[in-house]
């Protein structure tokens, strides 16, 4: 099969490698979609921390089922060519974290095309209780979305956010856009955002979102202007720079909430005083636990929650291309690489 490398830090190899074997409880599937996540890019400079030369890149899917390993009884196996997704984290559900209710961060946790090789590829091996069918589904392409999707319902979870509140999300790439869209769909009345790209700007505005400054002084102004100066009741940094997180403990209102999403920095300073003196609670997400990405699959594949970012095609043999169109800055709101003919 076909496969997008990485051969080194920064460069892709579209290369011919052996077809992926199913192992007991795994099911291989042909890939249709594979969706280009803003946590890649890091691996592709080589700043996350995660993904290393020689790994297939990968965790946004669709596909279709294509073969069975070992040991899946017949009562687990969907029919072959069944269009479906999965969920791409997989973790040991046996650690006291997971017996708590947080698999989401497992210290064994396990991510597709970060500890093991994903979706860039016209074939990939998930778990077989990774899938959720998407046939039942009047949107079935929406599912290359439920992953990110996924982590912007767990991040409002996270908050009290109520119905006729008033959120802030600061950047509105893909995750803010869906924090917006998740916000939006809880019943939050008022819903501003910050965001730099233009092209990144309507989207957001689609979504029910009132763009502010992205300068922190402006910001704050505007903020105070339209909450009687008391602040907005959640904030989201999407973002996850100095800058923003500074930002978003001084946009909350006293009592209010903070929850940091973004990775762009490993180390920021935040006024800690200002938070005790203010009760702001803050409070962080990463990823999203099963629930939460059935949930998100079921509000996409429904059309209750829509997506209005850019959504662009490409042949995976465009992938590198596109890694350094969107660490340039291209608005696109989704870039979707597409294996070629399966055979």
């Amino acid at each position: 099969m076909q496969a997008l490398v990485l051969a080194e830090i920064g460069r892709f190899e579209l290369a011919d490698v052996p077809d992926p074997v199913p192992g007991p409880g795994e099911v291989r599937l042909l890939v249709a979609q594979s969706g280009i996540c803003g946590s890649e890019l890091g691996g592709f400079r080589g700043t996350d921390g995660l993904r290393r030369p020689g790994l297939v890149f990968g965790h946004e899917l669709v596909g279709t089922v294509e073969a069975y390993g070992p040991d899946v009884p017949a009562g687990r196996r969907l029919p072959l060519g069944t269009p479906v997704t999965a969920n791409p984290l997989t973790s040991c559900l046996a650690c006291p974290v997971c017996r708590a209710g947080r698999p989401n961060v497992c210290p064994e946790r396990r991510l597709l095309g970060g500890h093991v090789h994903g979706s860039n590829a016209e074939l990939v091996v998930v778990p077989v209780d990774a899938l959720h069918r998407l046939d039942r589904y009047p949107r079935p392409e929406a599912g290359v979305l439920a992953e990110p999707a996924a982590c912007a319902v767990r991040a409002v979870g996270r908050t009290a956010v109520a119905e006729g509140g008033t959120a802030l999300v600061l950047g509105a790439g893909p995750i803010g856009l869906l924090l917006l869209e998740v916000l939006r769909h809880r019943g939050v009345e008022t819903l501003l955002f910050t965001e730099r790209l233009p092209g990144r700007v309507a989207p957001a505005e689609a979504a029910g979102g009132v763009r502010l400054p992205d300068e922190p002084e402006a910001l704050l102004a505007e903020v105070a202007s339209r909450t009687g100066s008391l602040g907005v009741d959640a904030v989201f940094d999407a973002v996850g720079s100095t800058d923003t997180r500074r930002a978003a403990v001084a946009a909350a209102r006293p009592g209010g909430e903070v929850c940091f999403v973004g990775l762009h920095s490993a180390e920021s300073p935040v006024p800690v005083r200002d938070l005790v003196r203010r009760e702001v609670t803050a409070t962080t997400s990463f990823a999203y636990r099963p629930a939460e990405f059935a949930e998100a699959l079921e509000l996409l594949g429904t059309g209750r929650l829509e997506f209005h970012g850019e959504v662009v095609p490409a042949p995976l043999s465009e992938g590198q291309h596109w890694y350094e169109a969107l660490l340039a800055g291209h608005p696109a709101g989704k870039v979707v690489l597409r294996p070629g003919a399966h055979r």
